[in-house]
């Protein structure tokens, strides 16, 4: 099999995508693409973006007719070779489909590549060729190369179409900067107009990729890594693959040369993003519940393990930059303070389990409206509070001989090298057999249960301190103090303009909801004076809790009028603090 990809139209936003098969004798054969990408946990239906798609053999036009809306059977008897030819519309700007202009173009091979079925076992070829319009573009991707030179088009190869699909290319006038880390080479591979200071952001991606691989004992799966960086003015999103990872960044987010010398929100963002896909080479491409294997790509598949893959991962990308000196204890404290608020902001932690929320990650999690904060729990940001408390417990059952690090590039040796897959219990069996450490408990009270997890317990056995303070506003909640909290709150986070405040979020038991406001009002009014993005904070501070006041809303084009009863702020921030440095230098950098 092999398949032929050519940017068609850019102005259209088209790939040709043309595809040869021996037949094998077979009166006929189905096509497939599929329903989602692996490492995105929701159906996407990627075929509803190709266009004519026909199939002939010889010069002569065979039957072809769709089964179902990702399926398609070519009645081929007689026929030795038939090809098969169709457009893809890509105009999906992120990380798990296509996309293509004049400009640059990104594709996924799940949203280009149909699959044969019965057949995706065998070995296939990619040629990528270049319009006239595009002859000048460079590529990249991760995909073994069969000929053309380094970053050009060519003909490339798989093993399999899983494989296949793990591949992703980003064409158009790139910028490719290499760099070493752990002795391989990587690559630093941005699309679209930006200022980044390359020089310094490569080498601060090769602290965090040396300070992974000797996390895992120089255990490495792959011989070279890309990181595939579509630079816009907004947006943000990473996609893990087996020897890359595509990255959407905003132009905001990669450091110019001459600015920012510390590490700031926004940079720190972006490099805690490659720290997180670069961790997944490792925690799901390589080391996966056996749940996944192999891929099944036609429907959801699920298991209640993305808890450990995406949590655990969620944990070190920022730990990862504070072992390796890119941000100090202070920092890296308050990014776990952020997460201790994300997950405590809304009582969805106190209805849903973490277990729950990874099997239902197709319907729910991927699928968030506005009562989210009040229905479910984020498996990566409670999956990466299991990942500290487990962190913790181990240092302290072990006297300190012993990290989660440790344990987790021994049990990818276990089971990661070897691909064998892992249930929902398989990481305590190996704690205890390995270790003597008994964390089964521990485990399935975590991810089974809404108990509140015992983190501050074990951060003050670290000298670590947890204070809860009112946060700013409703907006604003995480792991650091504020300056200025305001007397009261609305419950609902909101998004103020000189029109009102429309409501986002409204917390469940709290006073927007009990007033009987919705998401989507928009607030025009308090105590019959005019609420604006200037004024609001001075309203606001007018009134203590307990007061009552009118509220004069738009709920779609119908103005209502709701009673209002101030309440105090929650503590939604979370201040870590070191108290005990000596204790704490058991687990941080000071």
């Amino acid at each position: 099999m092999h398949y032929h990809i050519s940017p068609l139209d850019p102005h259209g936003h088209q790939f040709s995508v043309r595809l040869r098969i021996d037949v094998h004798n077979d009166d006929s054969i189905e096509l497939k693409l599929p329903a989602w990408i692996p490492g995105s946990y929701m159906i996407r239906d990627f075929a509803r973006n190709i266009l004519d798609l026909h199939a002939e053999t010889n010069g002569k036009a065979l039957t072809l007719h769709a089964v179902d809306k990702q399926t398609w059977r070519i009645d081929c008897a007689e026929a030795e070779e038939l090809t098969v030819h169709y457009q893809v519309y890509a105009f999906d700007l992120s990380v798990r489909s296509a996309y293509l202009d004049q400009f640059w173009g990104f594709f996924n091979n799940s949203s280009l590549c149909l699959a044969v079925a019965g057949r995706t076992d065998e070995a296939v070829e990619l040629t990528l060729e270049l319009s006239e319009s595009c002859k000048h573009w460079r590529v990249a991707t991760g995909m073994p190369r069969l000929s053309g030179e380094y970053y050009s088009a060519g003909r490339f190869r798989a093993e399999t179409y899983e494989e296949l699909i793990d591949y992703p290319f980003l064409l158009g006038d790139l910028g490719i900067h290499e760099f070493i880390a752990g002795g391989i080479k990587h690559a630093f591979v941005t699309a679209g107009r930006n200022f980044a200071d390359v020089e310094r952001i490569c080498g601060d991606l090769a602290r965090i990729c040396e300070q992974q691989i000797l996390l895992f004992e120089k255990q490495v799966p792959f011989k070279e890594y890309l990181f595939l960086t579509m630079v816009v003015g907004k947006g943000f999103g990473g996609l893990e693959h087996r020897n890359s990872t595509a990255l959407m960044c905003s132009r905001r987010d990669l450091v110019s040369p001459g600015t920012r010398p510390n590490i700031d929100t926004d940079y720190r963002t972006f490099l805690s993003l490659c720290s997180h896909e670069y961790f997944h080479s490792w925690n799901i491409k390589t080391l996966k519940p056996r749940d996944f294997i192999p891929y099944s790509l036609a429907a959801e598949q699920y298991t209640r393990q993305l808890w450990f893959y995406e949590g655990i991962t969620s944990y070190f990308d920022d730990f990862v930059l504070h072992e390796a000196g890119l941000i100090d204890a202070p920092t890296y404290l308050g990014l776990v303070g952020d997460t201790l608020a994300r997950v405590h902001r809304g009582v969805g932690v106190d209805r849903h389990t973490v277990g729950d929320s990874s099997l239902q990650a197709w319907n729910r999690f991927y699928k968030q409206d506005e009562n989210a904060p009040n229905a479910i729990v984020s498996y990566y940001a409670k999956g990466a509070l299991i990942a500290l408390c487990l962190d913790l417990l181990i240092r302290s059952d072990s006297r300190d001989t012993l990290s989660l690090s440790q344990c987790m590039a021994s049990f990818w040796r276990c089971y990661g090298a070897t691909l064998q897959g892992t249930t929902d219990t398989t990481f305590a069996e190996f704690m205890q057999d390995e270790y003597g450490i008994h964390l089964h408990a521990f485990i399935d009270r975590a991810v089974n249960s809404t108990e509140p997890l015992p983190v501050a317990e074990l951060l003050e056995q670290f000298g670590i301190a947890i204070e809860r303070k009112p946060a700013q506003d409703d907006n604003g909640f995480g792991g650091r103090s504020a300056p200025t909290p305001l007397p009261v709150a609305l419950g609902a986070k909101f998004k103020a303009s000189m029109h009102g405040l429309e409501l986002q979020v409204v917390f469940a038991d709290e006073a927007a909801q009990e007033a009987g406001l919705s998401a989507q009002d928009r607030v025009i009014a308090i105590d019959n004076l005019q609420v604006t993005d200037s004024n609001m904070r001075e309203i606001f501070e007018r009134y203590q809790p307990g007061d009552v006041v009118i509220v004069h809303a738009f709920r779609r084009d119908e103005l209502i009028s709701v009673e209002l009863i101030w309440q105090a702020p929650k503590l939604n921030n979370y201040v870590l603090k070191v108290v005990e440095p000596t204790q704490a230098k058991r687990w941080l950098k000071l």
